[in-house]
C-alpha cells in the first residue's frame, strides 16, 4: 500500500478498546510487515485552523484544510497516538471491502505530512524509524522520477 493512503474503517479498534467508524492514514509502505497509521478527525475544536504541520500544539496535528486535497472537509491528522497493523491483515480487509480506500496524497503533501509526523514525541523508536525510512524512499523515488 502506498504511504499516505487514507482508509475508512467502520469497525476501527481504538486504543481504549472501543470500536467505531474512523478515517486513518497509513504512514509507511509496510515493508517491515507492519503499517504505522494515524487517526484523523474533522472535529477541529481543539486544533488550529491553518493548513499544515502543528506539531508544537497542545494536541499535535497536521491540518488538511477543505480543498487542499481529496478530503471534502477540514481534516486534522492526530499526531499524538499511532496505530500498528499487520500488513497481510490490513491488505486483506481492504481487498475484501471491510475497509475502504479514500485516496492517496500526492508526493509533496505526503512528504509534508511524514516530515511533520517524524517530529512527534509520541512515535515509538520503531515507528519513527519506519516513517523516516518512508521519507527517504519517497525522496529517492522522486529524484529518480518514479514518484507520483
Amino acid at each position: 500500500m502506498t504511504p499516505c493512503t487514507f482508509l475508512f474503517d467502520t469497525n476501527f479498534k481504538f486504543h481504549d478498546g472501543e470500536r467505531g467508524q474512523k478515517i486513518f492514514v497509513v504512514l509507511n509502505n509496510g515493508g517491515s510487515g507492519q503499517y504505522v497509521a494515524a487517526k484523523s478527525t474533522s472535529r477541529g475544536d481543539r486544533y488550529g485552523i491553518r493548513y499544515g504541520c502543528q506539531i508544537l500544539d497542545r494536541f499535535p496535528n497536521f491540518n488538511f484544510v477543505k480543498g487542499s486535497c481529496f478530503l471534502n472537509k477540514n481534516t486534522w491528522i492526530q499526531l499524538d497516538a499511532f496505530y500498528e497493523f499487520n500488513v497481510a491483515d490490513l491488505r486483506q480487509k481492504v481487498m475484501s471491502g471491510q475497509i475502504n480506500r479514500i485516496g492517496v496524497l500526492d508526493t509533496a503533501q505526503a512528504l509534508e505530512l511524514l516530515i511533520c509526523t517524524s517530529h512527534s514525541e509520541d512515535l515509538s523508536q520503531l515507528q519513527e524509524s519506519l516513517v523516516l525510512q518512508t521519507i527517504k524512499d519517497i525522496k529517492k523515488a522522486n529524484a529518480n522520477g518514479t514518484a507520483s
